[in-house]
């Protein structure tokens, strides 16, 4: 059975042994709660004999940012994260020949495909802009999860053939009132322009990841109209506030997550994950090693923790799919078949989604007018 993550994010505080706390050797991480799990710290500590000190928060920036205060030595974040902490110094490269396991990494985060012939996604592509040197000898951060968002949808509500959904969708008029998008800055308007996009109201040729200025102010002005319209239910913020709003069926349509729809669906809610036409929005997370580092050896030792089979699996509980392919000997056949064979799961196998996608979750380089632009549109 599929863990929700409400059930992740309420789960009891961690819980290390006194014997294993007194230990000398401590690795302080900057977290999210999806990760700093208590299974996969106790098993950390049980295997190396060090204690892992969490510091947790939601927010990427703000784990980026906790560098610059106190002491950090491995942080989550994503490759586009990477790339801005690197600007910043705050980052110290990864050498993968300290990685074992690097060669079993999963294609699409490796080589930035799945395959050769499967599309190259645009933004924040982890096996474009990752790597260091030309020699792909060093990387600014280790993948260690991933996954791809779509659309969560009410079937008993809105019609879908194959299961299939373009991101246009979320503007249909017809599911006017009926409707969340993510309310943060740039994965709201992300998600907005694919949309548009598919509605043939920005060009084909526009990056969606990463929208000048006059694009920004092309997609808020749509926004701003949507919203005058009475189309959108919420500006979703939280999982929590996500199955909440679908659970009661308030919301019909949404740029959700996974694990929200597992969740909406066990509730008895006909709640599907819509094959998305024109393809996925990827994501993934991983693990960096501050500048300032105080036990690089042990560093190391975390990433190659989650590159060694157990973490991927434990984050597959959770409807995740692990960067490297050794998670077998550590999740349930069952789970197996479900998460990374598509048995019984919207979407299909990682390897049909792997195939599909089609941008990646991307820091735009003019966030600051994204945020502008963004705040004028929630106060309209």
């Amino acid at each position: 059975m599929t863990i929700s993550r409400r059930a992740v994010l309420a789960a009891p505080a961690l819980l290390i042994p006194p014997a294993v706390m007194a230990q000398s050797r401590a690795i302080n991480l900057a977290g999210a709660s999806y990760d700093m799990r208590e299974p996969i710290l106790r098993e950390f500590a049980r295997r190396t004999n060090a204690t892992p000190r969490p510091w947790v928060n939601p927010s990427t920036q703000a784990r980026v940012d906790r560098m610059r205060t106190a002491q950090v030595d491995c942080l989550t974040l994503d490759a586009p994260f990477a790339a801005y902490a690197r600007g910043e110094n705050l980052l110290q490269p990864i050498d993968t020949a300290r990685i074992p396991n690097w060669g079993r990494l999963h294609p699409l985060l490796r080589e930035g495909r799945a395959s050769p012939d499967a599309p190259l996604g645009l933004g924040a592509n982890p096996g474009r802009m990752m790597y260091l040197n030309d020699q792909r000898s060093q990387v600014s951060f280790l993948p260690a999860f991933f996954q791809m968002d779509s659309i969560g949808y009410n079937e008993r509500r809105i019609p879908a053939e194959n299961n299939t959904l373009s991101w246009g969708e979320l503007f249909n008029p017809r599911w006017r009132g009926r409707v969340a998008l993510y309310g943060i800055d740039w994965l709201g308007m992300l998600d907005a322009a694919l949309g548009m996009q598919a509605l043939g109201l920005l060009p084909a040729t526009t990056d969606p990841t990463g929208l000048t200025n006059s694009e920004v102010d092309t997609v808020v002005a749509f926004l701003k109209e949507k919203k005058r319209e009475g189309h959108f239910r919420a500006l979703w913020r939280a999982y929590g506030e996500l199955v909440n709003l679908m659970a009661s069926e308030e919301v019909w349509i949404a740029d959700a997550w996974w694990p929200v729809v597992v969740e909406v669906a066990s509730r008895g809610v006909p709640l599907r994950y819509a094959v998305a036409k024109e393809g996925y929005r990827a994501w993934c997370n991983g693990y960096g090693i501050s500048a300032n580092c105080r036990d690089v050896d042990l560093a190391y030792e975390w990433l190659n923790f989650w590159m060694g089979g157990f973490p991927g699996a434990r984050q597959s509980e959770i409807g995740y799919f692990s960067t490297a392919d050794n998670y077998g000997e550590f999740l349930s056949p069952e789970l197996q078949r479900s998460v990374y064979g598509g048995e019984g799961r919207d979407g299909g196998s990682l390897a049909d989604r792997a195939a599909r996608v089609h941008v990646w979750n991307t820091r735009p380089a003019n966030l600051e007018y994204y945020t502008e632009k963004w705040n004028e549109f929630l106060a309209a």
